[in-house]
């Protein structure tokens, strides 16, 4: 055989290997089959409008697909690997109501989500969906992130604001929000929830429940709570529909600089990135609180009214988790509410031997619960596992620009009635919030997104 004969047969041979290897090297679709549910009570709504979305956690690649009269929801082909799935369907208050006979004016909303669903082979899975909590209080805007750490005030300028989303006068007497503890790392372990890596409450030492309910579903578990304060009427802060009340960390004017309580001067050096809270309904001081040496940045501004501390843990002054890793809860104090206080206390499931220091959460029912927002890191990579329940929030929202961006989260506008905006709210943060460049405290139009 001559020399060129041998490196034609060499080639082809090699190109024959070649293809063989990438074939085998290639990437074969896999299918998701999704049986969907729509159940409240004994009654089961038709879910083919159902509209369901599966992102694939590591390419952000998304696929859609909606139900059908089965409630099969299929996606023939998609690239293996973990997705997180949310499903929302949409009952008209006209069948929600010929249904249940319960009137409603507005259309319900049901959702369903599953985070980080194996789906490296053929899949079939059941997606319950579930009908969301709606309060008449809801969180309108959450500055959470904060602002520049040289030039603006860091952690120190946050807030949120609470807004009546319904169409009378409400009191905002005795109304609660709280931030809910969770795991802040996904290591899978004894303790916590396969799949989602979440503590699992239920084997917290101390841990009770009512009968028929769920540790992990029926409640939620909070570090920090506070109160408006009450003067006995329930009527002393009444809030008009569509209005507002802004309850700040620290009630100063975080554009100018000031002194601090060590008689440091606090400077802001760039007044555009942060906000004037001067001005805010409430503020959250807990000098009084925790006793001892007022901790430098926790101001008490006289003119402001400081928000009752009904349970904290540690620290020493409110701070929203700027990186992300928080869930705020909102709910309303009431003559048929039991005493907030009063509410058991438990420890992370992980805490395996209870003494006089062990750090405790508040249990709190999720039935009590007008309205609640979890938020997550911009990056999947820094993101930990979900704290809130589907009930409450299917779906994590975040702002972009991420910790110290000076960008807050805004709930949307779903539709304006005699010029009273009401603000969109289907348990699903990622569809219920946009963002704002720049927090705004103002109350007016600016504040919102259409």
């Amino acid at each position: 055989m001559n020399r060129n004969l041998i490196i034609i047969v060499l080639l082809l041979i090699s190109t024959a290997f070649g293809c063989k290897k990438s074939e085998e090297d290639r990437v074969h679709p896999v299918s998701l089959n999704l049986t969907v549910k729509a159940v409240e009570g004994d009654i089961s709504f038709d879910v083919t409008k159902t509209v369901v979305k599966i992102t694939n956690r590591t390419t952000s690649g998304t696929y859609s697909a909606t139900g059908s009269a089965t409630g099969k929801v299929a996606f023939a082909s998609v690239t293996p690997g973990a997705y997180d799935v949310a499903a929302v369907l949409v009952v008209s208050a006209q069948e929600y109501t010929k249904k249940t006979g319960i009137y409603t004016e507005e259309d319900v909303t049901f959702n369903g989500a599953i985070e980080r669903l194996d789906v490296s082979a053929d899949t079939e899975k059941q997606l319950d969906l579930v009908i969301g909590k709606v309060g008449n209080w809801v969180f309108k805007q959450i500055y959470y992130a904060g602002s520049d750490v040289t030039k603006g005030a860091t952690f120190r300028d946050q807030f949120v604001e609470i807004y009546n989303n319904s169409n009378a006068v409400m009191y905002a007497d005795s109304l609660y929000i709280g931030q809910i503890e969770g795991k802040n790392n996904n290591n899978s372990g004894q303790y916590f929830l396969p799949g989602s890596n979440q503590y699992d409450w239920s084997q917290s030492l101390d841990i009770r429940v009512g009968a028929g309910m769920d540790a992990n579903k029926d409640y939620v578990y909070a570090h920090t709570v506070f109160m408006v304060p009450s003067d006995g009427t329930g009527k002393k802060y009444p809030v008009q529909p569509g209005q507002s009340i802004i309850i700040a960390a620290t009630a100063v004017d975080h554009t100018a600089s000031y002194a601090d309580n060590n008689n440091t001067n606090v400077i802001i050096t760039d007044p555009s990135l942060t906000v004037n809270l001067s001005k805010a309904d409430f503020e959250t001081n807990l000098v009084n609180y925790l006793g001892g040496t007022p901790y430098k940045y926790d101001l008490d501004n006289p003119s402001v009214q400081n928000m009752d501390v009904t349970y904290f843990i540690s620290g020493n002054d409110m701070v929203l988790k700027a990186n992300g890793r928080d869930a705020f809860i909102l709910f309303k104090g009431n003559g048929n509410l039991p005493a907030v206080k009063s509410l058991l206390t438990v420890a992370t499931p992980n805490e395996r031997e209870i003494t006089a220091t062990t750090k405790k959460l508040l249990q709190i029912p999720v039935s009590y619960i007008d309205d609640a927002v979890e938020v997550m890191h911009p990056t999947e990579s820094q993101r930990v596992p979900k704290r809130l329940p589907t009930a409450l929030d299917a779906v994590r929202t975040y702002v972009p620009g991420g910790q110290y961006s000076s960008q807050s989260l805004v709930r949307k506008t779903l539709k304006t009635v005699n010029g009273r905006r009401i603000l969109k709210d289907t348990n699903n943060s990622s569809e219920d919030f946009g963002y704002l460049n720049k927090a705004d405290v103002s109350k007016s139009a600016s504040s919102f997104i259409d």
